[in-house]
């Protein structure tokens, strides 16, 4: 069973923030101990929940979306941005923000129709970052951080060593693309003015 995005809002309301531990090298362990806390089930389902995703963050630190690769076939696609797997994660989203000493400081939750403005700048910045991800293809030059016109997304590297002490490289059509895992990020600039 998953819940949804209203379900979650209100079991945010009976969670001792206090328990959560403080991130350390893996960010992700607090996001999945919270979804626990919250009864979301943890899984690779592209959204935490029915009708949205849960992103929890450290203000000021930018926030993992998803996989580089998990999108390359929408973006050499073309498709929509609504209809690519960042646009529907990112749809309705309850960002919780917590502080660098692990203080729960709120949450927010922003759709297309409470902050229009906002689901623009992140089609723009998707649509900024795609382009620039096939020029890099068909260029033939390795991709690097690609940071979107409006500041809100990005992509860089997201990887680690498997244990015989290599990195991930990403491939397109037999095409090298980057010497390690990349992955889409919101910018800890923005995620700065979330919360």
């Amino acid at each position: 069973m998953t819940l949804t995005l209203s379900e979650v809002q209100f079991n945010l309301t009976k969670v001792d923030f206090t328990t959560l531990p403080k991130p350390r090298k893996n960010k992700g362990v607090r996001g999945q101990l919270l979804e626990l806390a919250l009864g979301i089930p943890n899984s690779s389902k592209l959204t935490d929940m029915v009708d949205g995703e849960l992103k929890s963050f450290t203000k000021g630190e930018s926030i993992a979306v998803t996989q580089l690769k998990h999108t390359l076939p929408q973006i050499f696609d073309k498709t929509p941005f609504p209809q690519t797997k960042i646009g529907i994660k990112l749809q309705q989203t309850l960002y919780v923000g917590f502080d660098r000493q692990n203080n729960f400081l709120g949450t927010t939750t922003l759709t297309p129709d409470t902050a229009p403005e906002h689901y623009e700048l992140l089609q723009n910045d998707f649509h900024f970052i795609a382009n620039r991800i096939r020029e890099s293809f068909y260029n033939k030059s390795e991709l690097h951080t690609i940071n979107g016109v409006n500041g809100l997304l990005q992509i860089r590297t997201k990887d680690s060593k498997d244990r015989n002490g290599n990195y991930h490289p990403i491939y397109w059509k037999g095409q090298k693309m980057t010497n390690k895992g990349f992955a889409f990020y919101l910018t800890g600039k923005y995620a700065k003015s979330i919360i």
